[in-house]
């Protein structure tokens, strides 16, 4: 995450993008599905026993982020954010199609080929993260687009 280089690492780059759309995020203002999917990352990688659910939710994170980011990125773009905020999008629309390429080969396999009754686990944390983004995706699209297109959400 920036190997040392703080132009790089995700904080910076998502607070450059926050910055330039004037956002000011805080915990009062967001959704509780958001907060909802954040702890429960949080819990799965506090929590010893949930350690193969963390790396199951983790995986499925690395499988969906390049197309997310990459919507995002285009979102942006479109709006005509310049390319230094985007970076963070733009960078891991191409780098999270090799990071789940190498999650899968280096840390899934190997780990349900040693021991395969890990893999119900892994299975169960990808299906919540699974199920909190799309949650927290439904109540976003829902809170942004509901005044603004509600015939076309309705007819979707």
């Amino acid at each position: 995450m920036g190997r040392g280089n703080a132009k790089g690492m995700h904080g910076p780059m998502l607070e450059r993008t926050s910055a330039t759309l004037g956002l000011s995020p805080t915990i009062d203002a967001t959704l509780w599905q958001s907060l909802c999917l954040a702890n429960t990352m949080t819990a799965f990688a506090t929590t010893r026993r949930y350690a193969w659910h963390s790396i199951g939710a983790l995986g499925v994170v690395e499988l969906t982020a390049p197309t997310r980011v990459a919507c995002v990125d285009a979102g942006l773009k479109r709006v005509g954010v310049s390319p230094d905020a985007r970076k963070y999008f733009a960078l891991h629309a191409h780098l999270d199609v090799e990071h789940s390429k190498a999650w899968n080969a280096e840390a899934l396999i190997p780990l349900v080929a040693e021991d395969p009754t890990r893999a119900r686990f892994i299975a169960e944390g990808a299906i919540m993260r699974l199920i909190c983004g799309e949650q927290c995706f439904e109540t976003y699209r829902a809170h942004l687009w509901a005044h603004t297109h509600p015939l076309v959400y309705a007819a979707e």
